[in-house]
């Protein structure tokens, strides 16, 4: 019996032995030595390790001003279709991966400004991964609060702006991959770009910006995902160029070639801008005017400040080949005379003719326009939008009935000529009235022509009771609106009201 107790005791303690040795065998947690930050790798970018070359940056709020938002990466890295990669996190020695189990990917096509390209959307997760369907370079961007996740496709790199012919800042002048595509260095190029004094900037895929979630809606304005856009376009300097940033300058007439350039060791992109021929640019009258007896406005001098002003036509937004281009709204009478002159009755001064016999061309898809006296006349009172192009040496001229939309929050959406958001003619006030605002929400506002490429071309808001117009400006400055309200336009005085 002693013996029977003292092997069992033995046994008891030598088990005790081995599961005491288990517990110490347990591997830690690795150590990773790389600083604390957020890292992408994997097969699918080439980055095995963690190094300062992988590392996110942090960017802005494109949806906040621009503004900092702590917990908002991005990065373009070079991805390979078919493998995996990692959006990582090291904090006090310890790494944890992110992918996705929710990932979708389709075009936004231009929505709300995004690009024309594929995106992946997706929430992290840890412990997944993610992969793209095409082998490319790509932005990939996230934001650690709200745990979403978005990579946008780099299919070209364009230039756009005031300063870029001729699409202005209405469409880029496409760069192009110079060729094939590699994971170390791949460079975009365009040549034979003209442009004038001016700004630009660089973006890529035809977008200005890419949202961290695949739906946009009024009501999620303000919350969470939709509320946060990285931006797809490059400002600043050609030198010092940030992503979001300021126009970029240019200051001499010329033929120019653009390029840009990444790199996989320092994942940035850098610009070129190179002059490599002259150009003289046409010059086009910094204001235009239109008088008569048809109009508020009467046969005094042009600009000679007798109408403060009101008898001025606006600019076409956009810069680029909407310089030389001119536009109207007002309320003319039906059998009276006007013109359409630069200041103090200088060239060009229209009628049925300028002031040198040379036949004004109007638009046949127009209001029919007759001579009264050679100055222009038309049959039928009313409110009309009239537009002058002189560019590329023509005096063209059209006359059309005036339509007013609204756009943007307080309409309900982005897209243009929407019917229910058609502006009411009011020919005996000479006034024009939006219907009830839908929504709570910014006003926009533009006047619609066949000749006017884009809705902002045209663009123009009310302050207090003023009517400003955009212009050749930038954005204006918000006007908010509350549902139910109406606004009511007098374009002959550039007054207005919401109410």
């Amino acid at each position: 019996m002693k013996n029977l107790k003292l092997f069992t005791l033995c046994f008891f303690a030598l088990s005790m032995v081995f599961v005491s040795c288990k517990k110490d065998e347990t591997p830690a947690p690795p150590v990773i030595t790389a600083e604390d930050g957020w890292y992408i790798s994997g097969d699918a970018t080439s980055f095995t390790t963690l190094e300062v070359t992988n590392l996110f940056d942090a960017t802005t709020n494109e949806n906040d001003n621009n503004a900092a938002r702590t917990g908002l990466y991005e990065k373009y890295v070079y991805l390979t279709a078919g493998k995996t990669f990692t959006i990582s996190q090291v904090s006090g020695g310890v790494e944890t991966k992110y992918g996705s189990a929710d990932a979708k990917t389709f075009n936004p096509n231009g929505k709300s400004d995004q690009i024309k390209a594929d995106v992946t959307w997706g929430t992290l997760v840890a412990g997944k991964t993610i992969a793209v369907a095409k082998t490319g370079l790509y932005q990939v961007a996230f934001d650690s609060k709200l745990k979403k996740f978005l990579v946008g496709e780099i299919t070209h790199w364009g230039v756009i702006g005031g300063a870029a012919l001729p699409g202005g800042w209405s469409s880029n002048e496409a760069m192009n991959l110079v060729g094939s595509l590699s994971p170390e260095t791949n460079t975009y190029k365009v040549e034979g770009v003209t442009m004038i004094v001016g700004d630009f900037k660089f973006r890529y895929s035809d977008g200005w910006k890419i949202q961290l979630s695949d739906t946009i809606t009024t009501a999620a304005m303000g919350k969470g995902a939709d509320d946060v856009k990285v931006n797809t376009n490059f400002g600043g300097t050609v030198a010092a160029m940030v992503s979001g940033g300021g126009n970029i300058p240019n200051t001499v007439n010329g033929i120019y070639t653009l390029t840009m350039t990444w790199t996989k060791t320092t994942g940035k992109w850098t610009a070129s801008v190179t002059k490599t021929g002259d150009y003289v640019p046409p010059t086009f009258p910094d204001v235009m005017y239109l008088v008569g007896d048809a109009t508020a406005y009467g046969w005094t001098g042009p600009g000679d400040g007798t109408n403060n002003g009101n008898d001025e036509m606006h600019k076409v937004a956009g810069g680029g080949d909407n310089v030389g281009l001119y536009w109207k709204v007002l309320y003319i009478e039906g059998g009276k005379g006007f013109k359409v002159s630069a200041k103090g009755w200088a060239d060009p001064n229209l009628g049925m003719k300028d002031n040198k016999g040379n036949p004004v061309d109007f638009d046949a898809n127009g209001i029919a326009v007759s001579d009264n006296g050679g100055n222009m006349s038309i049959a039928t009172s009313g409110m009309y939008t009239v537009v002058l192009d002189l560019r590329n040496n023509a005096q063209k001229i059209s006359v059309t009935e005036a339509k007013v939309y609204g756009m943007g929050d307080a309409f309900g959406g982005w897209t243009a000529d929407v019917a229910a958001n058609l502006f009411t003619i009011q020919n005996a006030a000479k006034t024009m009235t939006s219907p009830a605002l839908p929504v709570a929400g910014n006003i926009r506002m533009y006047v619609s022509h066949p000749w006017i490429a884009a809705w902002w071309n045209s663009e123009f808001n009310v302050y207090g009771t003023e009517i400003q117009y955009r212009n050749d400006g930038g954005d204006q400055v918000a006007v908010p609106g509350t549902a139910g309200k109406v606004i009511t336009l007098h374009f002959d005085d550039n007054t207005g009201s919401i109410n």
